[in-house]
């Protein structure tokens, strides 16, 4: 059976909600069968959406409302919508509570740190220190444009090794760790590019776009198919939950 990946939707523009292509593709050439989920306003939802997906992927998307990490605006960067930040926020809470597998991605990442508790920065230039270009200006998405090293005793270790080249479209980032999670993968300069819920069977959040790199990237192909094969069994380990 193939396993149904819930993809919940990126953003909204001018009255549409959308997912990029290449999640879906991902998705499916990891044999998932890829099923978009709406932003909407009502929880009551939730459940039907667990009963039927086996696993939820986060994507990347605008930048979270510096309001929902108790903080004021900081910064002229990026874009805000805090109708579809609290969607995914109050989701991605009930996804983690499932117990079935996450892959949450750029935006998806900082979404899940600060679920449970964790804070982001909201311009990178608002830390102190020296930084790498972590938002390239590239051809096509799937180019490289830096290294990260990956924690030891951590799933992304075993999935991609000691170090990988990724692509970077983010100017947000980590700030504090959010409760339950641990970091599994860091940039030259310090900026936190994975983390992880080691309690968990499958909860990975990653700021770079694996999706971008499915075809040209060995470890990218199997972060999905891990992803999708931990989908493929987890309603054996799971029960259905309440959600209030």
């Amino acid at each position: 059976m193939h396993p149904i990946i819930g993809i919940v939707a990126c953003a909204r523009d001018r009255g549409r909600q959308f997912v990029s292509e290449a999640y879906i593709q991902a998705v499916e050439m990891a044999g998932g069968v890829p099923v978009l989920i709406p932003c909407t306003g009502d929880s009551s939802h939730f459940p039907r959406y667990y009963s039927m997906c086996d696993g939820f992927l986060f994507c990347g998307g605008d930048d979270i409302s510096p309001r929902l990490f108790g903080e004021d605006l900081l910064t002229e960067e990026g874009r805000t919508d805090e109708e579809t930040d609290l969607f995914h926020l109050a989701f991605m809470k009930y996804a983690l509570s499932t117990s079935l597998p996450v892959l949450a991605i750029c935006r998806g990442m900082q979404v899940m740190n600060i679920t449970r508790g964790g804070s982001i920065w909201q311009d990178i230039s608002l830390k102190e220190g020296t930084f790498q270009n972590h938002m390239q200006l590239s051809e096509k998405r799937s180019d490289v444009c830096h290294r990260i090293s990956c924690s030891q005793n951590s799933m992304l270790y075993d999935i991609c090794g000691n170090f990988i080249d990724t692509n970077s479209f983010h100017h947000q980032c980590i700030k504090t760790v959010g409760q339950g999670l641990k970091i599994a993968a860091l940039a030259a300069d310090g900026v936190i590019e994975a983390l992880e819920d080691s309690s968990a069977s499958f909860v990975i959040g990653v700021q770079w776009h694996p999706e971008c790199m499915y075809s040209s990237c060995p470890p990218m192909r199997d972060l999905f198919l891990i992803f999708t094969e931990h989908a493929k069994k987890a309603k054996s380990i799971s029960l259905p939950i309440s959600f209030s």
